[in-house]
C-alpha cells in the first residue's frame, strides 16, 4: 500500500512540475523522486521479505538471495542507505551547467550574441553607420563585418557586480540601458513575466512604461532572487538615482541564467532619466551573424580602440559565470561519492556479523560436501546484491528529478558521473564481501556443527 501510494503521488507530483514554472518544476520534480524513492525502497523491503521462497536465480544465486532473508531487515537497512546516497548525487550532479547545445540560438543563454563589448569610457561610435566606419580609418574587411553584424550598444551605471563571480553581497548594482533595437530583437528565456498588453507578443516589451509607474525591470533569476533578494515577478525595490534619491523599481521579467546575470536592465529612455549625465555607451552585445566570431571581435577592437575597449566571447562569459556553481557541485559530488564508498566499505561489518549468526549453517553444507570457496561466493553475492538494489533504486528515483533541468538545454543526464559511482561502489561493496568471507574461510565442519548445539 505505501508502495503503491508513494509511486502514485511522485506521477502526480511530476504531472504538476510538467504544468508549473521553471523554479516550481525543480521543486516539484525533486519531489517526485523523493516519493518515488520512498517507493521503491517499499517494494524493495517486501521483496527481501518474500527472499526465502524466491526462484529466481539459480545455484549460488539463490542461496544468495534467500541468505538475505534471514535478516531482511539488516539488507533493507543497506539497500535504503545506498540508494538514499545515489539519490542525492543523481539529483545533485543534474544541476552541473554545460555549455549550450546551440550557442546561437536567441532563446538561449547567450541570447544569440557572440561577443560582448565593454569600454573603459563611454562612447558614442555607432558601427552601423556607414559614415561613423568610414572615419574608423577601418580596411574595408572590417567595414563590412560591422556592417553585417548586430549590433546592441547599451548604457550602463557605476555600480558593484551582483553576479555569482563575486563573493560579497551586491548592495548597488550595475544598472544596463537597452535601447529599441535591443527590445525588437528579443532574445533569452524567461523563467516569468508579468501578463503581456494585447500589442505586445515580447516580455521585453514590458519594459518602459512611462514616468507613473515604478520602473520596469528585468533581471537573472538566480540575480534578483538569490544575489540581490528583491524576490520574483512583480516584487518592488529601490536602487538611488544619479542624485542619490531613491527611485522604486518594479521587476517585470525574470531570465533563465546567462550572459545578463548580475544586471538591472530598464530601458534606454528610464536610463536616461535616472543618470542624465552619463552620455555615451558603456557597452555592446555583437551578433557575428554568418561571419567568423573571431573576425568580427577583431573588428570591434578596431572600431572602438580609442574608447579602452575589452572583449570577450559570450560563451567565455557563460563558462566563467557557470564555473561557480559547477565548482561548488563537484565540491558536493565528491563528498557525497565518498560517503557513499565509505558506508559501502561498512557493509564488511554487516556482513561479518551476518556470517557469525550462520556460523552453524555454513558449517552445515561443509559437512554435506559443500566447497569452501561457493560459500564464500554467495557471502560475496548477497553483498553486491544489497548495494546493487540500492544503486539501483536510488539511480531511479534520481532520474525523476532530471526532466526539469535537461529541459532548460543546458543540463544533462550525468550518465558517466553515474556509472562511476555505481562501479566504484561495486567494487568497494565486493572488497567488502571479500572481508566478510575469511570469517568463512576460517570455519572448519566441527567448530561449526558444534556452534549449532
Amino acid at each position: 500500500v505505501l508502495a503503491a501510494a508513494a509511486l502514485v503521488a511522485a506521477a502526480a507530483a511530476a504531472w504538476m512540475a510538467g504544468n508549473a514554472d521553471a523554479q516550481a518544476a525543480v521543486g516539484l520534480f525533486f519531489l517526485a523522486g523523493a516519493l518515488a524513492l520512498v517507493g521503491l525502497l517499499a517494494l524493495v523491503r517486501r521483496w527481501l521479505a518474500r527472499a526465502a521462497t524466491g526462484h529466481i536465480l539459480d545455484s549460488l544465486g539463490r542461496l544468495a538471495w534467500r541468505g538475505l532473508a534471514h535478516r531482511p531487515q539488516r539488507a533493507f537497512t543497506v539497500a535504503a542507505i545506498v540508494a538514499v546516497a545515489e539519490f542525492l548525487i543523481v539529483a545533485v550532479s543534474a544541476f552541473s551547467l554545460a555549455p549550450p547545445a546551440r550557442p546561437r540560438d536567441r532563446a538561449g543563454p547567450t541570447g544569440g550574441w557572440t561577443t560582448i563589448a565593454s569600454f573603459s569610457s563611454p562612447s558614442s561610435v555607432d558601427p552601423s553607420d556607414r559614415e561613423a566606419l568610414d572615419a574608423l580609418g577601418l580596411d574595408a574587411v572590417d567595414r563590412d563585418l560591422l556592417a553585417g553584424a548586430g549590433v546592441a550598444r547599451l548604457r550602463a551605471s557605476a555600480g558593484d557586480d551582483a553576479s555569482c563571480t563575486n563573493l560579497y553581497a551586491a548592495s548597488r548594482p550595475v544598472v544596463l540601458g537597452v535601447g529599441p533595437g535591443f527590445v525588437d530583437r528579443g532574445g533569452f528565456r524567461f523563467t516569468g513575466h508579468l501578463p503581456l498588453p494585447a500589442d505586445a507578443a515580447d516580455p521585453w516589451r514590458l519594459l518602459g512604461r512611462g514616468p507613473d509607474a515604478p520602473i520596469a525591470a528585468i533581471l537573472d533569476d538566480a540575480t534578483a532572487r538569490w544575489a540581490l533578494k528583491y524576490g520574483g515577478v512583480g516584487s518592488r525595490f529601490t536602487l538611488p538615482d544619479e542624485e542619490g534619491v531613491a527611485v522604486e523599481f518594479e521587476i517585470v521579467g525574470l531570465l533563465e541564467p546567462g550572459i545578463l546575470q548580475g544586471w538591472v536592465i530598464v530601458a534606454e529612455r528610464d536610463f536616461e532619466r535616472l543618470f542624465p549625465s552619463r552620455s555615451g555607451y558603456s557597452m555592446a552585445l555583437v551578433d557575428a551573424g554568418d561571419a567568423d566570431p573571431g573576425a568580427v571581435e577583431r573588428a570591434v577592437r578596431g572600431a572602438w580602440v580609442d574608447a579602452g575597449v575589452t572583449t570577450e566571447p559570450a560563451l567565455g562569459r557563460l563558462r566563467r559565470l557557470s564555473a561557480v556553481q559547477n565548482t561548488f557541485l563537484a565540491a558536493f559530488q565528491a563528498l557525497g561519492t565518498l560517503g557513499l564508498l565509505l558506508g559501502t566499505a561498512g557493509v564488511a561489518a554487516v556482513q561479518v556479523q551476518g556470517v557469525l549468526e550462520r556460523v552453524g549453517t555454513f558449517g552445515l553444507l561443509a559437512a554435506l560436501g559443500f566447497p569452501g570457496r561457493s560459500s564464500r561466493a554467495v557471502v560475496v553475492l548477497e553483498t553486491l546484491f544489497m548495494v546493487g538494489l540500492g544503486l539501483a533504486v536510488g539511480a531511479v528515483a534520481g532520474a525523476v528529478t532530471l526532466p526539469a533541468h535537461v529541459a532548460g538545454g543546458r543540463a544533462s543526464v550525468p550518465v558517466g558521473w553515474i556509472l562511476v559511482t555505481a562501479a566504484l561502489s561495486l567494487a568497494v561493496a565486493l572488497l567488502a564481501g571479500l572481508a566478510a568471507t575469511r570469517a568463512v574461510a576460517r570455519l572448519t565442519p566441527r567448530e561449526a556443527l558444534a556452534s549449532r548445539g
